[in-house]
Order: structure tokens, then sequence, then C-alpha cells
């Protein structure tokens, strides 16, 4: 083995390694297709030049840029449920049978609409410690008073949903609120 192999097969396998210990997808896709050039490199250095192209093409060039298109196309809504009346998560099958269920319902189907994945969190914190989180798009927070729609003020989609839910289901009785952004 000579070191231009040493070094190529060093380099791929930090590259694998990187792009599956890595926690953000997209560098994950790029150390992929970097690997991909190296074992393209690889193929020509030992002769085989149409396999290298195919690699180069393919594998780093055609693969990773359908893998980052279709990362570009995937976005989630993050939304989290907490109940302070009982202090405590429900399961989702109780939520989903109640009227708070057909407000995720309701917002579930609005997500989709807007080609975002809903995530769904169930939370027992309050609403000071989820609002400091800072990962949600979107707190539903369940009181004693009834139920409170908690949205960034400079979130469009938190206007959508609040009109989609006034023109399709006035008897969900939650009120909205708006947090964060300039006041």
């Amino acid at each position: 083995m000579s070191s231009i192999d040493g070094v190529v097969l060093l380099l791929a396998t930090v590259l694998a390694g990187a792009a599956i210990w890595t926690r953000i997808l997209r560098h994950a896709v790029i150390f992929l297709g970097i690997f991909s050039l190296l074992c393209s490199f690889l193929y020509l250095y030992y002769g085989a030049p149409d396999v290298a192209i195919a690699e180069a093409v393919i594998g780093s060039g055609l693969v990773m840029m359908l893998y980052l298109t279709a990362i570009k196309r995937y976005r989630t809504y993050a939304v989290c449920f907490t109940d302070e009346t009982t202090g405590r998560v429900e399961d989702r099958s109780v939520i989903v049978s109640t009227q708070r269920g057909q407000l995720l319902q309701e917002i579930e189907n609005f997500c989709i609409s807007r080609e975002l994945e809903p995530e769904f969190v169930f939370s027992p914190d309050d609403l000071e410690v989820v609002k400091a989180r800072g990962r949600f798009d979107l707190i539903i927070r369940h009181t004693a008073e009834g139920t409170v729609v908690h949205g960034n003020r400079d979130n469009y989609f938190v206007d959508e949903l609040e009109m989609v839910l006034i023109l399709h289901s006035q008897d969900l009785g939650c009120t909205f609120e708006r947090f964060g952004g300039e006041t």
C-alpha cells in the first residue's frame, strides 16, 4: 500500500465517520459526497477511469444534489403541548379523543397543507420553561380557564393558523397569544 492509498483511505474513513456522527443532516450529505469523490480518485488511481467518472458524476454529484434538494423541501413545524391542569402529560390517545385532540388534528392538517411535517411534543413543563427552550414554533397550553395557543409574533404561520381555526372550527374554544419578536 502506497502513501497515497493510506492518505485517501484515512480521509475516506474520517469522512464516513463524520457523516455518521454529525447531528446536522445537511453536513452528513456533504461529507458523503466528498467521500464518494475520494472513492472516485481511488478508482482512477487503480486504473479504472470509467468507474471513477461514474462515481464522481453519479455518487458525488447527482446523488448529493438530490439529497440536498430533498432536505431543503423537508421542513418541520414543532408544536409543544403542555397541560397545566394536571401537572402531567397525558397520553396522545387520550388527547386525540377530546376537544384538544380536535385542535391538534386541525393543526396537523394545517401543517400538511403547507408541506410541513408537524412534530408534536408533550411536555409537563410550564409555559416559561418551554418558551425559554426556544425550539418550538407553537406552544399549546391547556389551563383550567381553557386552551391558549402561543406563537411567535414574527412567525406568519401563526397568523394563518389562527385564521384557519376561526374559519373551520369556531367551537374549539382556544385563544391565541403572541410572544417574542419586536414589541
